[in-house]
């Protein structure tokens, strides 16, 4: 168990001097969930100015206006979460994107919300599944006349391509390809204390890495940054705000994603909140 543990202490011990002018706030659009917010999280609040956060949206339902589908009343009691499904059944991603090319420096994109798949009406209109469609029972209901496209599969993912091919020519054209980077963070394998990380909606995390290679491959392809991270060293926080899962990591992985926008791909501010000290004495369990 140590040597599976013991990575992360080499492989997070980062460290180099910040100017002034790095410390400026970088204006931020999170499109994705909890890998790129979370990260953000752990910014220094004078160098992160978040613009804007499209969550619960795949890149399938992106521009997809599906919004004659959604019940009127959806019964749901977090605004958040009202927000979120109504954003996606509208499609919203684009429109933001067109608002807001001139104000952001960078777009971090996360796979995050494509792991439950999308759902198709038989007017070929496209929304997401998530965890929020799934509980609330009026958006439940009408999902019911809908086709499930499950992620991993290859009709979600020969979809998802044709996707990323036209999401790839707007960035472009708005002057945002360069500006966009995609987080490549694995589910975690294990918690800080050597425990196998929880299923997650029926998947296993090592199945869920899986299903999720061949898109980061394809956004390598295609040109895209990236900040990588490798399986070894990504460990689950069992105290992490949001409670155990594959996917909510310790404050070292977060800190290694903010390290990597600013010293690989030259994405200014973004500081971790604790300084270049930051780091704890890892768990050793």
């Amino acid at each position: 168990m140590k040597a599976i543990l013991a990575a992360p202490v080499v492989a997070f011990n980062r460290w180099s001097p910040v100017s002034e002018n790095e410390r400026a706030a970088t204006r931020v659009l999170v499109f994705g969930s909890c890998v790129a917010r979370d990260s953000i999280e752990f910014a220094d609040a004078e160098s992160v100015d978040l613009r804007g956060y499209v969550a619960r949206q795949s890149l399938i339902s992106a521009g997809d206006d599906a919004t004659a589908h959604l019940p009127d009343s959806l019964g749901i009691t977090s605004k958040f979460q009202e927000r979120m499904i109504r954003n996606d059944f509208a499609g919203n991603l684009l429109v933001r994107l067109e608002s807001m090319a001139d104000e952001i420096d960078v777009l971090l994109w996360d796979l995050a919300d494509e792991r439950h798949g999308v759902h198709r009406f038989p007017d070929g209109r496209v929304v997401t599944r998530s965890i929020d469609t799934i509980r609330a029972a009026s958006v439940s209901e009408v999902l019911e006349a809908a086709e499930h496209i499950p992620f991993g599969s290859d009709e979600h993912f020969e979809l998802w391509k044709q996707h990323v091919d036209a999401f790839d020519e707007r960035l472009r054209a708005l002057g945002l390809f360069d500006r966009t980077v995609v987080l490549e963070v694995p589910w975690a394998l294990r918690t800080t204390e050597g425990k196998t990380t929880p299923w997650s909606m029926g998947v296993r995390a090592g199945d869920a890495n899986k299903h999720y290679q061949r898109y980061y491959d394809y956004l390598r392809q295609t040109g895209h940054k990236m900040v990588e991270l490798p399986v070894e060293v990504v460990l689950a926080d069992p105290n992490h705000k949001w409670g155990l899962a594959p996917f909510h990591y310790t404050p070292e992985v977060y800190r290694e994603v903010l390290w990597q926008l600013r010293e690989v791909h030259g994405v200014k501010g973004l500081l971790a909140a604790d300084g270049p000290d930051a780091g704890d004495e890892p768990t050793d369990a």
